[in-house]
């Protein structure tokens, strides 16, 4: 009996890569090495959807970003041998450069103090394109500045999330900040190590409410008191210049739809946070005219990104309750959109754009305002307006009319020179005439 052990060998095999990291579109040249068996057969999948048969060295072109598994099976005469590298390839868009896998890090000038206290963080992250700061881990971005201040006004023990994004993915980092019962004119500085008690993104946070933002300003950072803010929401999205770009706030948690506009420059993932408030914003100095239906606040991204140097042609979509309507009688196409710009409100254009069982929706071309007002007139007020409008142009009207009048009176009486002095001649001689005859 013959022994064919040796003569029908699972093949032994294994695949190499002149290239593994590249821009788009990127040619690689695979290589299967360890094959002995003139009667093995390979095929290869590139993970992108195409595959490649009976070849051992075979050229493929990665046309989209992405991140690649490659599996090689090779089928000889005795069995099968599967060979797979996950995340073997990965391919960068062109433009965007590639900034390394991002690691979270932060420190703070104090982790513990008496209340109110003030605390100044540091990011020290690498390879952050946008960032969010959480000061007390109620799961609702607080601030998306590099080095930003917040003010802790209540007793108990905070938990502080840093979450940077590049496109490679996601890192966080928390630390903890003690916030003491007594009096702030003690030692309410004590500088512990601001990088202790630290973890991932795991942990508990216990705390005592009010907390209140500190200044953060023109972008993501809120400087909005937390009293004033009713509820916000999250939306992020990837600016890449020449390219339009949307944030859309899927949770419908504030009256702010969506906010798109035109990108001048890339800017990478970046954060934006509709911030729908209670009341008036502490920012602006009145509410402007009409009904207030909502005042909401749109940070975009870090302090001044948001500019006519990086933007353009923004647009914002919100909702107005059809109750709301009915309840204040108001007229609908009185409902307008105000910018708060330059320590004043400005009327921005607004047009509907739909409508449902429950809301009105509308779009309006925004200005540079981060302040906003949506407002309406009531049915009455609005004929109001219309009629008083009209009747001070029609008193203006009557008003020129009559000066018209006059004008053209006092043009027709005539005008002889010397008359009134005759006339004076006149009665005086009469009153000599007078005088002599009772003589």
């Amino acid at each position: 009996m013959c022994d064919l052990t040796n003569e029908f060998e699972i093949p032994k095999a294994t695949f190499t890569a002149n290239v593994t990291f590249g821009a788009a579109p990127l040619d690689v040249l695979f290589t299967a090495t360890g094959i002995d068996i003139e009667s093995a057969s390979w095929l290869w999948d590139f993970g992108d959807g195409t595959s490649s048969e009976r070849a051992m060295d075979v050229t493929h072109t990665f046309t989209n970003p992405g991140t690649y598994d490659i599996t090689l099976k090779v089928i000889g005469e005795t069995g099968n041998v599967s060979i797979e590298k996950r995340g073997y390839i990965r391919v960068t868009d062109s433009v965007i450069p590639d900034f390394g896998i991002p690691i979270a890090n932060y420190s703070s000038n104090v982790t513990k103090g008496y209340a109110p206290l003030t605390v100044q963080f540091y990011d020290l992250s690498q390879n952050a394109v946008s960032r969010v700061w959480d000061f007390n881990n109620d799961g609702i971005p607080d601030s998306s500045e590099l080095n930003p201040v917040y003010v802790y006004t209540a007793p108990g023990t905070y938990l502080v999330n840093l979450t940077i994004y590049n496109a490679n993915g996601v890192s966080s980092k928390g630390t903890t900040i003690t916030v003491l019962e007594g009096s702030s004119s003690s030692d309410s500085n004590s500088n512990s190590d601001s990088n202790s008690n630290s973890y991932g993104n795991s942990g508990e946070s216990k705390k005592s409410g009010g907390s209140s933002r500190g200044g953060g300003g023109g972008g993501g950072g809120s400087p909005e008191p937390a009293k004033n803010v009713e509820v916000k929401e999250l939306s992020q999205a990837y600016i890449k210049s020449g390219k339009p770009v949307k944030f859309e706030f899927a949770k419908n948690a504030t009256c702010v739809m969506y906010v798109s506009f035109d990108v001048k420059k890339t800017l990478g993932k970046t954060t934006t946070i509709a911030e729908q408030l209670k009341g008036k914003s502490a920012l602006v100095s009145e509410l402007p005219s009409g009904e207030l239906y909502k005042s909401f606040n749109i940070w975009i991204g870090s302090g001044g990104v948001a500019t006519s140097k990086n933007i353009e042609n923004q647009t914002v979509c919100f909702k107005v309750e059809k109750a709301w309507v009915q309840d204040k009688k108001i007229d609908p196409d009185s409902i307008t959109l105000r910018g708060y710009v330059e320590k004043k409100w400005e009327q921005l254009p607004v047009e509907p754009s739909g409508e449902d069982d429950k809301f009105l929706y509308f779009t309006a071309k925004a200005s540079d305002a981060s302040s906003f007002a949506i407002t309406g007139n009531a049915k009455g007020a609005s004929e109001e307006v219309v009629a008083e409008t009209q009747l001070n142009m029609d008193n203006e009207n009557t008003n020129k009319n009559l000066n018209n009048d006059l004008k053209t009176e006092q043009k027709g009486i005539p005008s002889t020179p010397g008359f009134a002095a005759g006339l004076g001649i006149f009665c005086i001689l009469g009153l000599f005439l007078y005088l002599y005859i009772r003589k």
